[in-house]
């Protein structure tokens, strides 16, 4: 969950702080028959095009420890010749805590995406369904946070063709310095399952978050990446909006 601060910690001691524009997810979900409105621009740089990404992501809570959500948006490629712009991909998403209440310091939940193909094959803006399911863990040391991922995506999940599927590990940190500003950063790994000599991509980013009112926060992010066709330039600008 991409989840804001809404009270400061005298009141509330072991609320998570907001994890959203990570990668890296924390174990929260959104309070139950509340709405957390993620949005933002995205960019990213290869050697060869560069990538501008929106996305809204709306995540509504379904029940005391489970919340459902999509993100959807729009894409830009520019490069080689090859430009391109519509609309991305639909991801669905459901996460549940399994271990652990909205204050405990451990919390340990499970989150399942769906990637439905909505995105132009054609234009090399998107491609085959997928499906991923992650092990999230958070534990928190007063205003420290910190979140551990473990994943697995079944890439074109209509077929049954594991080699092309990959692994997620992940491990993000949160460092609340007032009731205003906070540090984040990432760094997560991805790799094929059934290839043991294709390359693995390691990324890593870091930022900083504003909270302006008690339910509106600004998010800034820059980070990069090594391995094969990996961006050698991330950054991102957003909010993350709770009703």
């Amino acid at each position: 969950m991409k989840k804001a601060v809404l009270l400061p910690l005298l009141l509330l001691p072991c609320a998570a702080l907001a994890v959203s524009p990570l990668v890296t997810d924390d174990a929260d979900t959104v309070d139950f028959e509340h709405l957390q409105l993620n949005s933002g621009l995205q960019f990213s740089r290869t050697a060869s095009a560069k990538l501008y990404d929106y996305s809204v992501n709306p995540v509504y809570g379904i029940a005391s420890r489970g919340e459902f959500g999509a993100t959807f948006g729009y894409d830009w490629r520019n490069g080689n010749g090859n430009d391109a712009d519509g609309i991305s991909d639909l991801i669905l998403e459901t996460k549940w805590r399994l271990i652990g209440t909205a204050t405990n310091l451990f919390k340990l939940s499970a989150r399942f995406d769906l990637k439905l193909p909505t995105a132009s094959e054609r234009l090399g803006l998107g491609n085959e369904p997928d499906a991923d399911i992650y092990l999230i863990a958070t534990r928190n040391w007063g205003n420290t946070y910190l979140d551990w991922n473990i994943g697995y995506t079944a890439v074109d999940a209509a077929h049954n063709n594991f080699g092309d599927d990959r692994w997620f590990l992940g491990q993000a940190v949160r460092q609340q310095l007032n009731d205003r500003w906070t540090l984040i950063g990432d760094a997560y790994v991805t790799f094929s399952q059934g290839s043991p000599g294709a390359p693995a991509n390691f990324n890593f980013d870091g930022g900083v978050q504003l909270n302006l009112r008690e339910n509106f926060l600004l998010s800034v992010l820059a980070g990069s990446a090594v391995g094969r066709d990996s961006s050698d330039l991330i950054g991102y600008f957003g909010f993350t909006w709770t009703f």
